[in-house]
């Protein structure tokens, strides 16, 4: 059996459990803790993940690997490839999120916003807290929580990503710019890549 297959297998036995655990518990912390310890032990062994299936694009820059996603694109598992000093500003999902890590460091913090989102295009957040993301741990997001990403690693980060429904069709994510107190709807990830073989 070659890596692909011992992935895709691994990955399907894990995906079917997380099905499993959404179904029976719901969406909530302890559901995606439990989702979270899943993917946990489906890196484990980093050498279902070579660096070489993900690597970063040509010019340099981050990259997004579609691994699994269910027919009606829910249960969508991503790696997700971050070139040294990637960045993405605080963000919402609008859908369940769990991040774990397989190679390098991803800071993730967190914030709340705390003003009553009755003005268009207006947002105040509050850093409550951060995390750093690397292998053998993960961090978990409901719906509206929000986080920003960054990684300063000199070799690419490689994390899974798992969302409840696939980043393609997210259409009223948030994106926030904590310093100038907007907010605006978040482009559409269209670039998804596919594993190299």
């Amino acid at each position: 059996m070659t890596i692909i297959e011992q992935r895709n297998q691994a990955v399907a036995e894990a995906v079917d459990r997380v099905r499993l655990i959404e179904q029976q518990n719901g969406v909530n912390y302890e559901a995606l803790g439990n989702i979270r310890n899943e993917l946990i032990e489906l890196t484990q062994d980093k050498e279902l993940f070579p660096r070489s299936s993900f690597p970063i694009t040509d010019d340099g820059g981050s990259a997004v690997y579609r691994i699994s996603e269910d027919s009606d694109h829910r249960y969508a598992l991503y790696a997700s490839v971050g070139a040294a000093g990637k960045s993405v500003p605080p963000h919402n999902h609008t859908t369940w999120a769990v991040i774990v890590g397989v190679y390098g460091d991803e800071l993730n913090r967190f914030y709340e916003r705390t003003d009553d989102a009755s003005k268009e295009g207006y947002a105040e957040l509050e850093e409550t807290g951060s995390f750093v993301v690397r292998h053998g741990n993960g961090v978990v997001f409901l719906p509206d929580d929000i986080h920003a990403i960054s990684t300063d690693d000199s070799e690419p980060t490689v994390h899974l990503h798992m969302y409840g429904l696939a980043l393609d069709h997210l259409h009223e994510r948030l994106v926030f710019d904590q310093a100038g107190k907007t907010v605006k709807t978040m482009s559409i990830r269209a670039d998804i890549q596919t594993p190299v073989a």
